[in-house]
């Protein structure tokens, strides 16, 4: 938690001009697809619905963060039903005994996550707050100019080009721009060294302020490599998270507990009947009961 996603770092590499959609009405249409003479619509609104099925750590992101991939892909939803309908799987007696599945796991969840959020109160996380913070360990961060390259001997030219230009980093990149608009790089603010993707916190680990890392720092993207040229601008312990910080995690990392509660005492409103796979009654094992009696609330 509280991780530096390890792409980050290669923002640079592959950010695009965006426009905002943070005001963009949720009726805004932003693609259009020609299904049999019919144009099926993809909006804001629905963008935004589809980012709550999304992993965790990808939900919490700006929208324009992820607009492109997430427009593609709705894209591609909307043509992958249509070649389902039409070839009748919605009619399927399996397909459908799964869509209700799916419903029915929509609603469990629908409940559980608003019975959650009640116990979830601000009292309740700082208490899992605290304990989180006599646990965290103390961590450096650091602030650094990187210059990103997908040739490997272009990105040691860049380094002999720092050192010819005194080490002053932001003048070698600029005129690199200059000469190749492509050329990414600019000043990264500070990020905990283990939150870095791997090389480069390794190059990095024991570098101290001003330290020019004299060769290039390959990363695996995919199949594919880049190449960093990285200065280390300042070093310092890191802060910890402040509770207000950290809060949209605590609820992530909260979300068990609670669930397991809101459970527990749900059953108690029931009578259950347990058999074995022969039909047999089964009665409920002592030690369950005794342990479930015994579990700490909090």
């Amino acid at each position: 938690m509280f991780k530096f996603s390890r792409l980050a770092a290669l923002a640079l590499s592959l950010t695009v001009a965006l426009p905002s959609v943070a005001a963009t009405n949720d009726s805004t249409v932003v693609a259009k697809v020609d299904i049999n003479g019919k144009k099926v619509e993809i909006t804001v609104g629905e963008l935004k619905r589809r980012m709550k099925s999304l992993p965790p750590q990808l939900q919490g992101e700006p929208l324009d963060k992820i607009f492109d991939p997430l427009v593609q892909s709705s894209v591609d939803m909307a043509i992958i039903t249509h070649l389902a309908k039409k070839a009748g799987l919605d009619k399927d007696e399996e397909v459908k005994a799964r869509i209700a599945d799916c419903q029915e796991a929509m609603l469990q969840k629908a409940y559980l996550d608003k019975q959650i959020a009640q116990l979830q109160t601000d009292e309740e996380l700082k208490k899992a707050y605290d304990e989180l913070i006599k646990v965290m360990p103390d961590m450096d961060e650091i602030s650094f100019y990187q210059a990103i390259f997908r040739d490997k001997k272009k990105a040691e030219e860049f380094i002999k080009s720092i050192k010819a230009k005194g080490g002053d980093f932001e003048k070698a990149l600029k005129e690199g721009q200059e000469k190749d608009p492509e050329l990414k790089g600019g000043k990264a603010d500070f990020v905990k060294i283990p939150e870095l993707p791997p090389e480069l916190s390794a190059a990095m680990e024991k570098a101290k302020g001003g330290v020019l890392i004299d060769k290039p720092v390959e990363e695996k993207l995919g199949a594919q490599s880049v190449f960093f040229v990285v200065k280390v601008i300042e070093r310092r312990k890191a802060k910890k998270p402040s509770f207000e910080d950290a809060k949209s995690d605590l609820k992530g990392l909260t979300v068990p507990k609670y669930a397991q509660e809101v459970i527990e005492a749900a059953r108690k409103d029931f009578k259950i009947e347990k058999f074995d796979m022969e039909g047999k009654p089964v009665a409920e094992k002592k030690e369950d009961a005794s342990v479930a009696k015994a579990a700490p609330a909090a």
